[in-house]
């Protein structure tokens, strides 16, 4: 059986020989598929009306590996804190899916494992956490029914609703990991109430920046304005520490308390944490939306961060001013 796996990956492993400025925590396993998926997500290289490479997800190479070759070496080396299987849509996705779980774990591995994977019966949700999965990663990717539809998602808004409540039910509460990308064309405030829906829901948000990629076809060619992206780093923050009353709307507009700003850019190290990749436990996903050579969107380390602390602060100074000079806080 083949599968793809991140060049991270298979580098942390010393089955690919490249530089790596920051190494993965986890390793990223994709089922293959020669053709891509069969959705028709206008964002992902992998989808099958998009014309771009299909060893891409994001700007990441996935090179094929056999599957018995990637576990020997996952087992030999054991330097991951988590394994992390996705999904495809193809034929038979489901079973082959629970194959590489099971496969996993007969070769002794024990390494904490996710499963992201598109909706599905509960039933295999059940089949995944009996095999040991703990976490489960949903890739919503759009933030609200409107941009659903624009992006040509799968199934419904509803189900992928209905489908992290099953995980939740199945895995436990925060034990869901529900992906959002901004800049898919939202609003920030679209964003920001789908982030406190999925939050009261009581899944986990996994913040992710869009990524052009070529040859696919959504018609948005520049990533997200980086100061919107902190912004959204911070409500999630709020969101998730029970201090939503610091931010409000001024139209489409997520803004914050002027105070709170100040304090947190007064005390930036010891909240260096808002700013790093966010998912499954020790998923940092190096890269994976922006170059190594910056501008950075997820920082895939506290040490990473704190060597860049400057550009973070910098951006906080300047989103203080747009506030000041719009009368926002």
């Amino acid at each position: 059986m083949y599968v793809r796996a991140s060049i991270g990956t298979l580098a942390s492993l010393g089955l690919l020989d490249i530089k790596m400025l920051e190494k993965p925590y986890t390793a990223y396993i994709l089922q293959y598929s020669e053709n891509g998926c069969k959705a028709e997500c206008l964002f992902c290289p992998q989808s099958r009306v998009n014309f771009s490479r299909k060893d891409l997800v994001s700007r990441v190479v996935w090179p094929r590996i056999e599957l018995e070759k990637l576990i020997k070496a996952i087992k030999r080396k054991n330097v991951f804190a988590r394994i992390c299987v996705q999904n495809v849509i193809k034929p038979s996705f489901e079973e082959e899916f629970l194959e590489i779980i099971r496969n996993i774990r007969r070769s002794d591995i024990r390494t904490p494992l996710s499963a992201s994977i598109t909706p599905v019966s509960k039933e295999l949700l059940i089949k995944l956490k009996e095999l040991g999965v703990d976490y489960l990663g949903v890739g919503l990717d759009a933030a609200s029914p409107r941009v659903f539809k624009i992006v040509r998602k799968p199934f419904t808004w509803g189900r992928y609703m209905d489908f992290i409540r099953d995980g939740i039910e199945v895995f436990g509460l925060r034990k869901v990991d529900v992906h959002l990308i901004f800049g898919l064309g939202e609003s920030e405030r679209e964003f920001v109430e789908t982030m406190k829906k999925i939050y009261e829901l009581g899944a986990e948000i996994a913040l992710f920046a869009y990524t052009p990629v070529k040859g696919t076809l959504l018609n948005i060619k520049e990533q997200p304005p980086i100061l919107s992206w902190r912004k959204m780093q911070i409500a999630k923050h709020l969101i998730e520490s029970g201090q939503e009353s610091k931010m409000f709307f001024v139209g489409d507009r997520v803004c914050f308390e002027k105070n709170f700003l100040q304090q947190l850019l007064k005390n930036l190290e010891k909240h260096v944490k808002l700013f790093l990749t966010t998912g499954c436990p020790s998923c940092n996903r190096p890269f994976y939306n922006e170059s190594p050579k910056g501008p950075y969107y997820n920082f895939p380390s506290i040490p990473f961060a704190k060597e860049r602390l400057a550009i973070i602060r910098e951006d906080l100074e300047k989103i203080i001013v747009e506030c000041e000079k719009n009368g926002e806080c």
